[in-house]
């Protein structure tokens, strides 16, 4: 698979004009005087309101997918493929609840997400099968070792995704931040002892998954990827700002995920990237204001403090 390398054009682009599936209602709902789960003093709401993020949003589901059996509850159980767009909006929907909500919003998003999982059950074909994941192998969505492995995927991904396009988090934010996201482990019936103390150890743990082969792209894993990269756009003229985002996406996975998922990726596409990286962490103070601040993030802090509805926020 080949990965354009973005014109500075479309880069631009991207950064200039409204984003795609961009205008719509706030999702927050509950007027509540309530934190959630980590409130305006939190790591995460600090990491979390950077709407640059989107752009390595893709890489959590391709390290989420790069283990087979992860794939394969995909393939199997979801609309990846018929409507990824709205299985992205679900997905975002999910972490907006989980991340900015009220604490019973953020269980709320959570219980759904556990009942659809109680569905989630199969046997990995042997044509999807791996030197690690062998044929007729069950998986389940309950799995505690597979919904450790979702996780650590997303957490890791907003970190590995905000020190590459923001940057400034110290070695304690970045421990903070992975326990902090505990509340959500919790809520994700992830078992406490599978859980991180530290940044290192996380990393460690996404590492060796990757080094054993148990998060090595088959050709299930493939053919998730294919939809989350190449996705059907509405309209052609969406496709240059889409390749940023795929380009994007593709620099910040590891390189043996990368390998495994057939992405051809040569020294002039490592020299783009870092370029664009780098432009990005130096310019963030420039970008439009909708680039430095997600609005559900002024929103929820005009909740905590008492000032909701928006409007009042900014007045």
């Amino acid at each position: 698979m080949r990965v354009p390398i973005p014109t500075r054009q479309a880069v631009a682009d991207l950064l200039t004009r409204p984003l795609p599936f961009g205008k719509r209602p706030l999702p927050l709902h509950d007027s509540t005087a309530d934190p959630g789960l980590f409130g305006p003093e939190s790591v995460t709401w600090r990491v979390m309101h950077e709407p640059l993020l989107i752009l390595g949003g893709g890489r959590a589901l391709l390290m989420q997918a790069a283990n087979p059996l992860v794939a394969q509850g995909a393939i199997d159980f979801s609309a990846y493929a018929e409507d990824p767009f709205g299985r992205l909006m679900r997905t975002i929907h999910w972490v907006t609840m989980c991340t900015y909500g009220t604490r019973a919003e953020a269980e709320a998003a959570c219980a759904l997400v556990n009942r659809m999982h109680t569905r989630i059950a199969g046997t990995l074909p042997a044509d999807h099968a791996t030197r690690r994941m062998a044929a007729r192998r069950t998986y389940s969505a309950l799995e505690p070792e597979l919904l450790r492995w979702v996780h650590a995927s997303f957490v890791d991904t907003m970190l590995v995704t905000h020190d590459a396009l923001v940057g400034g988090l110290s070695e304690d934010d970045r421990d903070r931040f992975v326990r902090e996201w505990d509340a959500v482990a919790s809520l994700m019936h992830v078992p406490p002892r599978l859980l991180w103390r530290t940044h290192r150890e996380l990393r460690e743990y996404v590492d060796a998954q990757v080094a054993r082969g148990v998060a090595v792209p088959g050709a299930g894993s493939r053919l998730v990827s294919r939809t989350v990269l190449r996705p059907p756009l509405p309209s052609p003229w969406l496709r240059p700002g889409w390749d940023v985002v795929a380009f994007t996406t593709v620099g910040l996975l590891p390189a043996a995920v990368r390998r495994g998922y057939g992405i051809l990726w040569t020294p002039a596409h490592t020299a783009a990237h870092r370029a664009l990286c780098l432009t990005l962490r130096r310019t963030h103070d420039r970008l439009p204001q909708r680039l430095q601040m997600s609005p559900v993030h002024t929103l929820a802090m005009a909740r905590t403090e008492g000032r909701w509805p928006l409007q009042d926020a900014a007045a």
